[in-house]
């Protein structure tokens, strides 16, 4: 399988020998998200102007993964951005990823098989549903395009430690119903924007001491 000119450019770019296993698993992913793109509204298009500010974004986030961190909860995970190349890029990660659309859920199910993510589980279910039956702590807890409520905040604080990073991809507003709780109750830790988005930031967020 060959990588086409811009993932080529992207994975050289990113240090990735092209026969290595993260580069072949990203070709994989490309593949199938062109596949499936024709019968399940993925992604905007399949051309690379349309999915590789998609790739960029999330293999330069990937830099951020805290060293000491070996697990990660993405909510509503669509597509798979940027969990699952973030998944491949920091292997030892064990990944979880809650899509209460069907159609989507099958998408990532596929993907996880074809792909052989390990330690990769895929819950069809809506959030809220999942975290009421969960009892794991995350060290690092991922959503883009959705808004998370304080119910949702609340409930997320109990699946927390002290070193849980909460990281929230958004355009110009946060990606939360009230901002003014995360400005109460989160510290800042990294806000940076995203590459290959324009107008899309990545904030990194941990809770307040006194939560921990």
């Amino acid at each position: 399988m060959r990588p086409c000119g811009g993932l080529a450019t992207l994975l050289k770019e990113s240090g990735l020998e092209p026969e290595s296993k993260p580069a072949l698993q990203i070709m994989h992913y490309l593949a199938l998200l062109k596949k499936w793109n024709a019968r399940v509204n993925l992604t905007a298009g399949t051309d690379w102007s349309a999915l590789g500010p998609l790739f960029q974004e999330a293999v330069w986030a990937s830099q951020f993964y805290p060293i000491e961190a070996d697990s990660l909860l993405d909510i509503g995970s669509g597509a798979g951005f940027p969990a699952v190349p973030i998944r491949i890029l920091v292997p030892r990660i064990h990944l979880e990823m809650v899509e209460s659309r069907g159609k989507k859920a099958v998408f990532l199910e596929t993907v996880v098989r074809e792909l052989g993510l390990s330690g990769t589980a895929i819950h069809h279910r809506r959030l809220d549903d999942y975290l009421r039956d969960s009892k794991r702590i995350w060290d690092c807890i991922s959503w883009k395009g959705l808004k998370l409520s304080r119910h949702d905040l609340l409930r997320l604080r109990e699946h927390a430690h002290v070193g849980t990073q909460f990281w929230m991809f958004h355009g110009r507003k946060l990606a939360v119903e009230n901002p003014e709780m995360i400005a109460r109750d989160f510290e800042l830790v990294r806000s940076g924007k995203c590459i290959g988005r324009e107008n899309w930031r990545l904030s990194i967020y941990r809770l307040q001491r006194r939560f921990t």
